[in-house]
């Protein structure tokens, strides 16, 4: 008896390709609901399992639900093949998720829950579906060496969770020079060119954020709960050399964090950015408020105001407005009701396409890291970037959008 498992569309040819023409260690794809990775994956390991003798396989998934829906599908896919089903597995294990083929080969579905207790298994291949979900370190010190080992390889399939690690991988395997490490493709529905999954998606669209939609669908870096849209359309490569007034936010650090000092301008187009962390590059307190100064000094030709950060900083704020030069420096309290004021107000120039930001890194990062969640005690929304990630830049910027917003509506608020 034969059996077809699929007719793989124009996206899982391509992946497929990448997995048994260029065959590197890695094969990573970056792709969007509509697509079929999962399912690609899925019919590639059981064809994986048949066509190699006692192959030993991994399928990983961010939660146990997730990986044992893939194993419950599979054993779908021979809902009308029983006797087919009987003769090529030989245990189907729901207990401990475990199929075991004819030929000795075994695909195990486990979960990156299970951490470090996967450790010291040795694999031929392993699956990993909605790695952007999955930790790095776990990837790295479990995962990888499972197979480093035995020269096996490794397929992993998502959308982005923001410009995480899986992001940066994907951006390693663009690299012709990284190919035979780690390859990488990115594909949507529209690659399918197919009018009614347009249609079915146009429909969908209609329930779901646009943050949420562009994750998904159109597989763009951002997170589903992200905060800020449109941030790839923000960024230029050149900034603006005319302009007729400046605004400055100021971020300061203490202990861990960087001090971030933002420059924008009337048209809220940022035009210089300076980070820094004085404890990291030896500063002392004379060096540290120079730096600050100096970025003031540079910008007071065109500069209307600058909004400095007062959080347990009042005696350095009173130390640098000493200077008679520094006049256009004003006092900002971040509290737990300016904060949500001054993020609405970025999100806003986000959400509206008015704001421009330059090509920095570590900026657009933080801007897609950016999440807010609710406060189960007092209900208020707290903003942070996740996972104890650095916030300063988004901080920054948000403070010196503020500033820019206030300054030109004719009044002035401050937070005290």
């Amino acid at each position: 008896m034969e059996i077809k498992l699929y007719n793989p569309t124009q996206p899982q040819k391509d992946f497929l390709n990448i997995i048994y023409d260029d065959k590197p260690f890695i094969t990573l794809a970056a792709m969007g609901r509509q697509t079929g990775k999962t399912y690609a994956m899925m019919n590639d390991a059981v064809m994986r399992a048949l066509n190699n003798k006692k192959h030993r396989m991994f399928w990983v998934s961010p939660i146990q639900d997730q990986a044992n829906k893939v194993m419950k599908d599979i054993e779908s896919m021979f809902s009308n093949h029983q006797e087919l089903f009987s003769q090529i597995i030989t245990r189907f294990d729901r207990k401990h998720n475990e199929i075991y083929f004819y030929n000795g080969s075994f695909i195990k579905f486990r979960s990156s829950e299970a951490g470090d207790n996967l450790r010291g298994a040795t694999l031929d291949f392993i699956y990993i579906d909605e790695g952007a979900f999955i930790k790095e370190a776990f990837i790295n010190e479990v995962l990888l060496p499972m197979v480093t080992r035995t020269n096996g390889r490794v397929v992993m399939s998502s959308t982005f969770n923001g410009k995480n690690w899986y992001w940066d991988w994907y951006q390693r395997g663009l690299q012709e020079e990284d190919w035979g490490q780690i390859k990488s493709i990115k594909r949507t529905y529209l690659d399918l060119n197919d009018q009614k999954v347009e249609e079915t998606v146009l429909g969908i669209r209609k329930s779901m954020t646009k943050a949420q939609f562009d994750q998904e669908f159109l597989c763009r870096p951002v997170s589903a709960d992200a905060l800020f849209s449109n941030i790839e359309e923000a960024v230029v490569k050149n900034v603006t050399e005319q302009y007729d007034r400046l605004y400055i936010g100021m971020d300061i650090g203490v202990a861990q964090d960087y001090t971030v000092l933002t420059a924008m301008t009337q048209d809220y187009e940022v035009i210089d950015v300076d980070r820094f962390n004085f404890k990291e590059q030896g500063m002392d307190s004379t060096e540290f408020k120079q730096r600050i100064k100096d970025f003031y000094l540079k910008h007071f030709d065109s500069l209307a105001a600058a909004y400095f950060e007062v959080n347990n900083n009042d005696l350095l704020f009173d130390e640098i407005t000493d200077d008679d030069r520094m006049y256009k420096l004003i006092p900002f309290q971040t509290t737990s009701k300016s904060k949500p004021e001054i993020i609405r107000n970025l999100i806003k120039l986000f959400e509206d396409s008015k704001i421009k930001i330059p090509e920095y890194d570590v900026l657009v990062k933080e801007l897609y890291d950016y999440k807010s969640k609710r406060n189960p005690i007092t209900g208020n929304l707290q903003f942070s970037n996740t996972d104890g990630k650095h916030d300063d830049c988004v901080m920054s910027l948000a403070i010196a959008a503020y500033c820019a917003t206030e300054e030109q509506d004719g009044g002035i608020t401050m937070f005290l």
